[in-house]
């Protein structure tokens, strides 16, 4: 209710406003009289102050709206518009209607800067946000700073977009310092160490191929203050409260052009889930660009993920971690980086949880209850040596990773009772070396290589004989113990010959992949006499598998007026074999692959672009689709496989548009894309009231999709305010087996999400981010004589925060959010978190004090509804009650 009151006042209080306000229109064309559309038209007083601001529309009309209390002859009228005359009207008290004539005039678009604040400087393609212009006092970080930046967008996670776009790279003053994981810069750097926000769009990292090839990412850099650059500097950052909280957090900063340090240490028990720090946000897709399809982990001791809250509501923690950035430029050009990450965990979860399994004639339920305690690690170390110049390309990054999680869990499961124990430990190791010199000729040479070993070996122990039925012949045991092992050698050679110069740029590429793996696996069961038995259902895993393809790739790359194209035709051959002598398997399987990638890009504007891509996948499965032997995947699930190699062929189409007016700070984003893949190959489950067993048969399989995304951010200058909304509708087709069964489903699902932030009466500040989320999944009428009943699930998750501050270093925040699900037939829930701060600013002393108070209303418990297919889940959390932290900021 309060949060409804405060909306309706802030609409009463806008009413108010523009009742008392004077109103001006005109429009603008040529001599000739055509229209100058989408011109930026601001009202500004003597002292240059903005008063009101519009961009007129396709016709060139404009109406503008501002307070009526300042003497009209004191006011003019300025238009500015890319390639025409900027002009600068006084304002006549007589007069409310403006036709403004518009003169041509040709510019440079290379450096184009809006000089009122906040500030945007355009040059070429890089984008550069003064800090200064969106900093509040209330601002600590630069991630602070980037969430308030239109066009820029800042994910829970800790991701960053640019006009719906995932960035590249992440600099600091031109070096890439966190090797990929920025999300501990984005938390930690002061923002008042920063001058620019930079954007970099069509964003090549490597000299010797700037201008010589096209690029479509987008990239972010930390221009540092010269002031900054001089000495090292840190925070301390010690806290603790009740009950028996402590948040402490140590960090040196250093970012010259020699050395550059980010270096933090951190430990807390108050929820907050330090891994995130160590996230690689484009490692997946750089992966699976080079074919390292890594085997899926197998082994879990359970079926429900977390909660769609923050970890701070629900992680009952105690956690540790060091990450160490560093970075040296030595005189000949060789940039050394070290990168060290130290994580010790130790987290509980308690859940309760149903899922309702849908069939033909019946309803399965499986209900659990878990107490889960998990106790993850993590060292994580990358050494890099570079060199980027304009000749050339040299870089060698070793990566060496060891990581893995002990858990313990117990567990009813269906009113039977017993403990688990699931371990696993992943061991990464790997090596990238990149040559790229360019020839005198002007053509340019690579050379890649990357070796990777990666393994992830699983043990699930169960203590208590559950399904006996199913994996003992009915006859009552006391424990089963599950384990997997994949260990996997990767390697990759690549050569590659670019011609850059001519109209079509060209370039070929011959490569090598190979790939050798082997599943190992055993499933026991201890029997009450002592003795430990093999499961008699199914013999061990012991699958060799190996992979090799050879592939010549050319591209080819054109970039003329307005338009940009590429076109790139890889023709490989692949041979895979994989043997298991227990199931007598020996299969061989050789084929000829194309996958061709077309995309085509128009410049509608000099700001914004049509881009177009179709793209034509032609790919083998791995070695997870292909053992025989049964694997216990989790206490519930049995799974094996009974079908040839998986093959899917998948066509994606995909048609974006981009809109940006870096001037007026607006940004646009609207795509559609859909993607048809079909399969040899489909899992059947076999579902009872304790146990489910899956196995991938020969069946031909058919996944269709279609989505449609759309976002919009705005800085709206009258309130110093930033505003947002995306859009997301998708809607799937694809096909189960469930008990013999064929089922077709399709699922359809929309989201929402607004997002608004204001400072209102200069000493109050509004932020506002919602997301609504409609799923329905159903059968697909006509293609089934099964007849269930659609599915529906409705959810709404909003955060409201007001900031106050009575004083210049005095801030009183308040935050509130909102959760609603609704199921049909089933009873409605909804949530209302609280929590409280106060900071107080010590300038002399240049530390600051800090009270958090979480969960005011001292929630405890959590339930969410879950959907998929024909499943829907229920479930239940134990939530961290009400806490106080104080925490102070000493910066050294």
């Amino acid at each position: 209710m309060k949060v409804v009151s405060l909306f309706i006042y802030l609409s009463l209080w806008s009413v108010l406003v523009f009742s008392q306000s004077r109103q001006l229109q005109g429009r603008l064309e040529t001599p000739d009289g055509k229209p100058v559309p989408y011109a930026s038209v601001t009202v500004k007083n003597d002292r240059q102050r903005v008063l009101a601001f519009k961009t007129a529309d396709s016709q060139g009309t404009f109406l503008l709206a501002w307070r009526d209390t300042i003497d009209i002859s004191r006011l003019h009228i300025e238009i500015n518009h890319l390639g025409f005359k900027k002009v600068s009207i006084p304002l006549a008290a007589d007069n409310n209607h403006y036709d403004i004539l518009m003169e041509e005039e040709a510019i440079d678009l290379a450096e184009v800067e809006v000089k009122s604040r906040p500030k945007i400087n355009l040059r070429g393609d890089t984008l550069s946000y003064d800090v200064a212009s969106f900093t509040k006092p209330e601002d600590r970080t630069i991630g602070d700073v980037l969430k308030r930046m239109p066009g820029v967008e800042v994910e829970e996670n800790g991701q960053i977009k640019y006009n719906g776009k995932a960035i590249s790279n992440f600099y600091v003053d031109g070096d890439d310092l966190l090797d990929d994981k920025y999300a501990i810069g984005t938390k930690t750097i002061p923002h008042a160490m920063v001058k620019d926000v930079e954007v970099m769009q069509n964003h090549q990292p490597l000299n010797v191929l700037q201008g010589k090839t096209l690029s479509e990412n987008v990239a972010l850099n930390l221009k540092i203050k010269d002031e900054a650059k001089l000495e090292l500097t840190g925070q301390a950052k010690p806290g603790g409260g009740l009950p028996g909280q402590y948040d402490g957090e140590l960090n040196t900063i250093l970012f010259n052009k020699k050395y550059k340090m980010l270096n933090v240490g951190k430990a807390n028990n108050i929820g907050t889930d330090l891994a995130t720090d160590f996230t690689a946000f484009n490692q997946a897709g750089r992966l699976s660009n080079m074919g390292n399809s890594r085997p899926a982990e197998l082994l879990s001791s359970g079926t429900v993920g977390n909660p769609a809250l923050p970890t701070s509501r629900y992680y009952f923690n105690h956690s540790g971690s060091l990450n160490a950035n560093n970075l040296v430029n030595l005189r000949s050009g060789l940039q050394l980086k070290a990168n060290v990450g130290l994580l010790l965990d130790n987290n509980d979860m308690d859940y309760y949880s149903t899922n309702d399994l849908y069939l033909a004639d019946d309803t399965i339920q499986y209900s659990e209850i878990q107490q889960i305690n998990r106790s993850p690690f993590l060292v994580d170390v990358s050494l890099n040596a570079q060199a980027n110049k304009d000749t050339y390309y040299l870089n060698n990054a070793l990566k060496i990773g060891y990581s893995g999680e002990t858990g313990n869990a117990a567990l009813t499961s269906n009113a039977a009772a017993m403990n688990q124990r699931i371990s696993h430990r992943i061991r990464d190791f790997s090596n990238t070396l990149d040559y790229v010199p360019a020839l005198r000729n002007g053509n340019i040479l690579s050379v890649n290589w990357y070796v990777n070993h990666f393994n992830r070996p699983q043990i699930l122990d169960i203590q208590s004989g559950i399904n006996a039925d199913v994996l003992n012949e009915g006859r009552p045991f006391d424990a089963v113990y599950q384990y997997t092992e994949t260990p996997t050698w990767f390697n990759t050679l690549a050569v590659g010959y670019r011609i850059p110069n001519g109209r079509i740029m060209q370039s070929y590429r011959l490569s090598t992949l190979n790939e050798w793996q082997q599943l190992l696996s055993q499933l026991r069961l201890m029997q009450p006499t002592g003795e430990q038995s093999a499961y008699t259902g199914s013999a061990d895993n012991n699958l060799h598998w190996q992979r090799h393809n050879a592939q010549l790739n050319a591209t080819y790359e054109l970039k003329e007026g307005k338009w940009e194209t590429l076109l790139s035709l890889p023709l490989s051959w692949q041979r895979i074999a994989y043997e298991d002598v227990g199931f007598g398997l020996d299969e061989t399987s050789e084929r000829l692959l194309f996958n061709p990638f077309f995309r085509a890009k128009y410049m509608t504007t000099p700001e914004d672009y049509v881009s177009a891509s179709y793209v034509y996948s032609n790919q083998m499965g791995n070695i997870n689709g292909v053992y025989r032997g049964a694997i216990l995947t989790n206490y519930r699930s049995l799974q094996t496989n009974d079908a040839a190699l998986q093959e899917q062929r998948a066509h994606n189409v995909a048609l974006n548009y981009n809109f940006q007016r870096n001037i007026s700070m607006l940004f646009m984003n609207v795509g559609i894309s859909y993607t048809h893949a079909t399969a040899n190959t489909i899992a059947s489950n076999v579902l009872t009231d304790n146990i489910s067993s899956t196995v991938l048969l020969p069946y031909e399989n058919d996944v269709s999709t279609f989505t449609a995304t759309a976002g919009i951010s705005k800085y709206i200058f009258a309130l110093g305010a930033t505003t947002g909304l995306k859009g997301t509708w998708s809607t799937t087709r694809f096909n189960q087996f469930l008990n013999d069964e064929l089922l077709p489903y399709n699922n359809v699902s929309f989201s929402l999400t607004p997002s608004f932030e204001a400072r209102l009466w200069n000493r109050i500040s509004l932020n506002y981010e919602g997301t609504g989320t409609w799923m329905t999944s159903k059968l697909v009428a006509g293609e089934t004589a099964i007849r269930m009943p659609d599915r529906q699930i409705l959810r709404y998750d909003q955060s409201v925060s007001l900031l106050y501050s009575p004083l210049s270093n005095t801030f009183l925040r308040l935050s509130g959010r909102h959760q609603y699900t609704s199921q049909a037939q089933l009873e409605d829930i909804s949530y209302f978190f609280m929590d409280a701060s106060i900071r107080y600013k010590l300038s002399k002393w240049n530390t600051d004090i800090e009270l958090n108070l979480m969960n005011l209303a001292n929630i405890t418990a959590y339930e969410t509804y879950s959907l998929s297919a024909n499943q829907f889940g229920y479930s239940r959390y134990n939530l961290r009650g009400r806490m106080a932290v104080l925490k102070l900021t000493f910066n050294l």
